[in-house]
C-alpha cells in the first residue's frame, strides 16, 4: 500500500523463477570507488533538476508557510543490474496474479475459512472480514471489480547457493493502494537521460559510466539495457475503462486518500493522465469526508458525494492500515463505499486476498490448485518462498523451534500494508518468544530472501550517500472483470525500490529505500 509519509506451509523450494542462464560471470566488475565518486559528485546536479522539474517530488516536511514548497523523491542515482531473463518471466505472471486474486475473492467459502481464525487474533482484519460477509450477504449491486495490483519480489542469489537457487522469490502480493506506479516510471525517465546524455563520448564521466556497467564501445543503448515502464500509460487506462463500463455520464472517479498527504504527485500524475488522456475526472476526499458528504441511492445504490454528483469507480490510496481507521466515522465511510453501485479498486475481498495469511494458504500443497490449472500453479509455485501459518491448529511448534534457533533466516509478518510492521533477526525469536498462542495467529512466518548487494549511489533531500544496496522489485497488473467475463487484464509496469544492506524495511515514504529501476544484463 501507499507508504506513510508521516516520519505455508510449505517446504523451502529449489525450484525458483529461476535465472535461464549461467552462474555469475567473473568478468571484472566496476565497484571503482573513483569513479563511482566521480559519477557521484557530476550526475547529482541533473539528477535534482530531472526531479523537480518532472514531478518526482514530495511536499516538504515542514512547509511552514508556504505549501508549494517540495523536496526530490529519493532516487538511486543509476539504475541497478538485473538479469533480464527474471525480469521477463515476473512481467509473463502478471496475468495469473490477475486470475487468481479474482478467483479466490470469488470463493468466499475458502477465503472465509482462510482468514476466521486470524480475524480472532487481529481487530483490523476482523472488521474487514464482518464487512465483507455483510456486504455479500446483503447483495452485491456491482459485479465488476477493478484490481490494480502489484506483486513484489527480491533477487535470491545467496553467496553459498548454487545456479539453480539464483531467481525471484515473492515477498508479498499488494491487492489494495499499491503505490509508487508514477514515481517509478518518472525513475525510469530520470535514469535513461542521464545514461543515455551522459554515457557517450570520450569525456571522464561517459568513460566512468560505461566503466560502471562494463559496457564497451562508446555508449549504452538504454533501449537495449533500461525497460521502457508504462505504469502511466496502462494504470489510467484501466480507471478510465472501468469508468467507461461504469457508463454514467458526469460520473467521476473517487480517490479515496490520506489527509496531509506528502505522496501527491504519485496521485495526482494518475489524476492528470486520466483527464489529459481519457476525459476522466477525478476528485480526492478522505474517508472522514466521505462520511460528510456520501450518500446512497437505498434503491439502485448509486454512489453520490453532495448531492453533485455520481461516482463510478473508488479508488483507494487509504484504507489499508487501521490508522486510516480514527472513528467509527471512517468504517461507516468504508461501510457506505462498498455497499454503493460504484465500481471498486480494490472491492474489500480483493483487499482481504492480498493479506498475508492469505498469500500463505496459497502456499499450502494442493491449494492452488483450487483456482488454477496445474501448468499455471507450476509456474507460480516458482516464485513462492518458505511460508508457514502460525497459532491455533497450525502445528508450528516445528517452524518455531527453527526461527528460534535461526532467527536471521526468516521474517516475522503481521497483517499489515505500508512498511515497518514487519521483525527480523533477533527480534523474530524475542517476538515469538513473548506471544500466546492466540496472538500468533495474526501472524506467518517468512523464509528470508538472501540477495546479493551491490554498490550504489542514493540521493535523498538532495544529498547522496555510496553503500552497498539490495532491492525490491514490484510487478503491476491491472484487471477488470465481473465475475463471467473479463474485460481488462494485463501487465502494467514496474517498481524498483533499493537500500542499504542492512536495513530490513522496504518503504520509501517511510524512509527506508529509495526508487530506482533495472539495468538488464543479458
Amino acid at each position: 500500500g501507499d507508504d506513510r509519509a508521516q516520519g505455508s506451509r510449505v517446504q523451502l523450494r529449489t525450484s525458483r523463477l529461476a535465472v535461464a542462464m549461467e552462474p555469475p560471470t567473473k568478468k571484472a566488475r566496476p565497484d571503482d570507488p573513483a569513479a563511482l565518486e566521480l559519477l557521484r559528485g557530476e550526475l547529482l546536479e541533473p539528477l535534482l533538476h530531472y526531479t523537480t522539474t518532472h514531478g518526482l517530488v514530495y511536499a516538504d516536511k515542514a512547509p511552514g508557510d508556504d505549501r508549494s514548497r517540495v523536496t526530490q523523491c529519493p532516487v538511486e542515482m543509476l539504475p541497478s543490474r538485473l538479469p533480464k531473463a527474471v525480469f521477463d518471466e515476473a512481467v509473463a505472471l502478471s496475468p495469473l496474479w490477475n486470475k487468481l486474486v479474482d478467483a479466490v475473492s470469488h470463493d468466499l467459502t475458502w477465503l472465509y475459512s482462510v482468514l476466521d481464525r486470524t480475524a480472532s487474533a487481529d481487530d483490523f482484519t476482523k472488521r474487514l472480514l464482518d464487512m465483507c460477509k455483510q456486504v455479500h450477504s446483503e447483495g452485491l449491486r456491482q459485479k465488476a471489480n477493478l484490481g490494480i495490483h502489484r506483486s513484489d519480489y527480491m533477487f535470491h542469489d545467496p553467496v553459498d547457493g548454487g545456479a539453480k537457487e539464483r531467481g525471484f522469490l515473492q515477498v508479498e502480493l499488494n491487492t489494495v493502494a499499491s503505490s509508487m506506479m508514477t514515481h517509478a516510471a518518472n525513475t525510469t525517465n530520470l535514469h535513461r537521460f542521464l545514461v543515455s546524455r551522459y554515457s557517450e563520448g570520450s569525456d571522464a564521466v561517459a568513460v566512468a559510466l560505461r566503466k560502471f556497467y562494463g559496457i564497451p564501445g562508446d555508449r549504452i543503448e538504454c533501449g537495449k539495457h533500461i525497460p521502457t515502464n508504462c505504469t502511466l500509460e496502462q494504470i489510467p487506462a484501466a480507471l478510465a475503462k472501468a469508468h467507461a463500463h461504469y457508463g454514467v455520464k458526469g460520473s467521476k472517479v473517487l480517490f479515496v486518500v490520506q489527509g496531509s498527504e506528502r505522496n501527491f504527485a504519485d496521485q495526482r500524475w494518475l489524476e492528470y493522465r486520466m483527464w489529459e488522456s481519457h476525459g476522466v475526472p477525478a476528485v480526492r476526499k478522505t474517508l472522514a469526508q466521505i462520511f460528510k458528504e456520501g450518500s446512497m441511492d437505498s434503491s439502485t445504490g448509486r454512489l453520490m458525494m453532495s448531492g453533485e454528483y455520481e461516482v463510478s469507480v473508488v479508488y483507494y490510496r487509504a484504507g489499508y492500515t487501521p490508522e486510516d481507521y480514527l472513528s467509527e466515522d471512517e468504517w461507516q465511510a468504508r461501510l457506505l463505499l462498498e455497499r454503493s453501485l460504484a465500481i471498486k479498486s480494490p472491492s474489500v475481498a480483493y483487499q482481504l486476498v492480498g493479506a498475508k495469511k492469505v498469500q500463505q494458504a496459497l502456499a499450502v500443497p494442493g491449494a492452488l490448485e483450487r483456482f488454477l490449472s496445474s501448468d499455471e500453479c507450476r509456474q507460480m509455485r516458482r516464485c513462492f518462498a518458505g511460508l508457514w501459518g502460525l497459532g491455533a491448529g497450525e502445528n508450528d511448534a516445528d517452524i518455531i523451534g527453527k526461527a528460534m534457533k535461526s532467527p536471521h533466516s526468516y521474517v516475522l509478518k503481521p497483517q499489515r500494508e505500508g512498511g515497518g510492521n514487519n521483525f527480523y533477526g533477533q527480534d523474530v525469536a524475542d517476538k515469538l518468544k513473548q506471544m500466546p498462542l492466540e496472538e500468533r495467529g495474526a501472524y506467518i512466518l517468512m523464509q528470508r530472501i538472501m540477495p546479493r548487494p551491490q554498490q550504489s549511489v542514493l540521493t535523498r533531500e538532495g544529498g547522496t550517500m555510496v553503500a552497498k544496496c539490495i532491492s525490491e522489485y514490484g510487478f503491476y497488473s491491472v484487471f477488470l472483470g465481473d465475475g463471467v467475463k473479463v474485460y481488462l487484464s494485463e501487465h502494467a509496469g514496474h517498481l524498483m525500490r533499493t537500500k542499504a544492506e542492512g536495513v530490513d524495511e522496504g518503504g520509501v515514504a517511510a524512509g527506508y529505500a529509495v526508487i530506482s529501476s533495472p539495468f538488464l544484463e543479458m
